[in-house]
């Protein structure tokens, strides 16, 4: 029998050897799109709450993204839900698929997506995270096959990503039983084009910024594309901030309640949206960085009693992209 010293300074090992491999890579960035890379470093879970006082050293509380990367092992077969408690906006890939796309302002939103998983299989984890107002918040979950709750994806299901192995090494061979180098008689073939960026990417902008320059509604006569001189106040100062940002572009989006024809209300919402653009147009923004879109009742804020108006699902809104 072994001695008890030795039984115990193996289990310690163990431990040892298992805490290191549940990890995961974590890089912080300062801006809400990667945009400066603070630190890497190596973390147990993802569960953090903050508001003043960064996450780590040296970036920005308020105005951060965060990128972890990892092994995610399943204890079961089946099909796993997961879910996130965030403020602000999250993205969640497990085995190559996108379960999670809520890449928008959230104060403490949730969202869920599925995935099926096999047993003592791991899979590829990727999860983004930014914060771009106030406090941050983000708490990875998921919900096991047969589960009736979410529950916080533990540490011990975590795995390290393995290093490849090298790639053997050719042994040398005789210099002089080698063929000389043949010169190509022609010219070689164009270099491999370049792949072209995404068309738009979304604007975070901070929350002074949105309350101090972006509306928060435009008015407009009852059932008409008329808009009320009460609003170019506002759209004077959106239009100044787009003058100072020339690469940035604007979506206008009309939208209206479910009262009435769907078909009219979809054409008023078009009509107005446009009205607002032309409006920019004529305080000096170009037209090639306006589009101006309608979408009727189809996209509301609230829903509920389809005889109630909801004043709130009348409504102009903008969305600020580059390309």
């Amino acid at each position: 029998m072994k001695p008890v010293t030795s039984l115990f300074l193996n289990f310690c090992l163990v431990c040892s050897l298992l805490a290191q491999r549940s990890t995961l890579k974590a890089d912080y960035f300062n801006g809400v799109n990667f945009d400066e890379k603070v630190t890497s470093r190596t973390e147990y879970n993802i569960d953090k709450e903050w508001n003043d006082v960064p996450p780590v050293p040296g970036i920005d509380p308020h105005h951060c993204s965060i990128r972890w990367t990892g092994q995610l092992v399943a204890p079961a077969t089946g099909t796993y839900a997961f879910s996130a408690r965030v403020d602000d906006g999250i993205r969640v890939w497990v085995g190559g698929v996108q379960v999670i796309d809520n890449w928008r302002l959230n104060d403490v939103g949730h969202s869920v997506g599925r995935v099926k998983m096999k047993a003592g299989t791991s899979y590829d984890l990727k999860v983004e995270y930014f914060n771009a107002l106030v406090e941050g918040e983000i708490t990875l979950l998921w919900q096991l096959p047969d589960a009736e709750e979410f529950a916080v994806v533990e540490r011990k299901y975590f795995e390290e990503k393995p290093k490849p192995a090298p790639a053997p090494v050719k042994p040398a061979t005789n210099p002089v039983a080698t063929k000389p180098e043949l010169r190509p008689t022609s010219k070689p073939p164009n270099p491999p084009a370049k792949v072209q960026p995404s068309a738009t990417k979304p604007v975070i902008l901070p929350k002074d910024t949105l309350e101090k320059y972006i509306p928060k509604n435009v008015l407009f006569e009852q059932g008409k594309p008329v808009m009320l001189d009460t609003s170019k106040p506002d759209l004077d100062k959106l239009a100044g901030f787009l003058l100072r940002n020339a690469s940035y572009q604007l979506k206008i989006e009309g939208h209206t309640d479910i009262i009435g024809d769907a078909e009219m209300n979809k054409t008023l919402s078009e009509e107005r949206a446009q009205v607002v653009a032309d409006y920019l147009a004529t305080q000096g923004v170009g037209q090639e960085r306006l589009t101006a879109k309608g979408y009727g009742s189809s996209r509301p804020l609230v829903k509920g009693n389809s005889k109630k108006g909801y004043p709130e699902n009348r409504r102009v809104a903008f969305i600020v992209f580059t390309k």
